[in-house]
């Protein structure tokens, strides 16, 4: 695969590209027809991949940046989009709002769309850019505060709808009753990022007869001592654990809970969960359970095919990892969007936020179809329940179902 990589631009330069703007859209008529924008030419269309490479989630981004772009290699094999290779054009993050700003400058003027700006940190540093700068992106912060935001899109389910979901498995798996009450618990992040977690987990408990939320803790981005959290919830006899974190305090929550003698059952958004922590919490997951928006890479489905046939193509000594999935479908986004535009004859941004509209997505059986709608919109309600295997690999416990507690959480949302 052809790859751009990001060189580091000196501080004049960036402040030179930052006053100029850097990224106006200006267009010309390919050989074929197609009215062209930044980023695309007669052979290629440059593709913004803004993730975090050698920063505190360089693991996991880094797996769900390979998915996309062995589905860039694949579809690029067969010919491209509209006689066009997808070029990926990857920028370094460190999932650092700096470094995402320095990153996005210095390659805004060459790139068509972005298609994975990975978290809160780096979207919320960017889109004032984005906005200006007319430029379509689909997030890798699956949380609903990003749905608001103007040219940025969340191709899957939301980690709010995996989350609330996740209330109502519990619920039905313990039987819970106004009579013998499901005492729940949910830690998240305590700030924006994490408040619409906790809110969904807050909505889905009032909705699900026999839940009793009795804790829910936080903490600050970069805690590394989850004690007090923990044992917050230890005192309050939270059965269920509900994790709206980040791998790494994923990981750290888990541990200092075995450390305390508190082994509640767990269950996590997809995003808390990489397989890499496998290993460091060895013995610590046979109640630990992920609330998943797509599917897993053990799934026989047409889609886990195509992507395990790209990866052993193209990447044959990467190691599995779920994250390399959700690459894969945000690929598949990017991809159904470039081929519309294609359609349209116009691969300009503002023909790439037209195609979006209304974009309907078959991601082959992964998960179920999405319409992008208006972009403003949760695009999908189904979740299914996976446990742990031994490698860390997730295994489907159930079929992807969507509750109605998500669906009304989401439409009080105005979702």
């Amino acid at each position: 695969m052809i790859r751009k990589l990001v060189p580091t631009l000196a501080v004049g330069a960036l402040l030179t590209l930052s006053a100029c703007g850097g990224a106006a859209e200006s267009s010309s008529d390919g050989t074929d027809g197609v009215k062209m924008g930044p980023g695309v030419t007669d052979k290629e269309i440059n593709v913004g991949l803004l993730t975090d490479y050698s920063g505190p989630i360089a693991e996991a981004a880094t797996s769900g940046s390979l998915g996309m772009e062995v589905k860039f290699d694949e579809v690029n094999a067969a010919g491209g989009v509209c006689g066009r290779k997808i070029v990926p054009v990857k920028a370094d993050t460190k999932y650092d709002a700096q470094q995402t700003t320095q990153a996005y400058r210095a390659n805004a003027k060459d790139m068509l769309m972005i298609g994975e700006v990975l978290g809160s940190v780096s979207i919320n540093a960017i889109k004032p850019n984005v906005e200006r700068d007319n430029m379509p992106a689909l997030a890798i912060s699956m949380n609903t505060a990003t749905l608001e935001e103007k040219n940025i899109y969340v191709p899957l389910p939301t980690f709010e709808v995996e989350l609330a979901n996740g209330v109502v498995w519990a619920a039905e798996q313990a039987g819970a009753t106004e009579e013998k009450p499901l005492k729940l618990g949910v830690i998240t992040e305590g700030d924006e990022v994490g408040q619409p977690y906790q809110d969904a987990v807050v909505a889905a408990a009032e909705a699900t007869p026999g839940v009793e939320l009795v804790a829910k803790p936080t903490y600050a981005f970069g805690d590394q001592d989850f004690t007090a959290q923990v044992s917050e919830l230890k005192a309050a006899g939270a059965d269920v654990v509900m994790l709206g974190t980040a791998p790494a305090e994923t990981a750290g929550v888990v541990g200092t809970s075995a450390q305390l003698g508190y082994s509640p059952q767990w269950i996590a958004s997809s995003g808390s969960w990489f397989a890499g922590l496998a290993e460091p919490l060895k013995g610590l997951l046979n109640n630990f359970y992920v609330s998943g928006g797509y599917g897993t890479l053990a799934d026989d489905v047409p889609g886990i095919a195509a992507l395990k046939d790209a990866l052993a193509t193209y990447a044959p000594d990467a190691k599995p990892s779920n994250f390399q999935v959700g690459g894969w479908l945000f690929g598949e986004a990017t991809v159904a969007a470039l081929k519309q535009a294609c359609e349209n004859k116009d691969l300009t941004r503002e023909g790439v936020i037209a195609a979006l509209e209304d974009l309907k997505v078959d991601y082959q059986g992964i998960t179920p179809e999405v319409d992008l709608g208006d972009g403003d919109s949760i695009v999908s309600y189904s979740s299914r329940m996976n446990t742990i295997g031994a490698q860390g690999e997730l295994e489907a416990v159930g079929d992807f179902y969507a509750s109605d507690a998500a669906k009304e959480w989401g439409a009080a949302n105005g979702f």
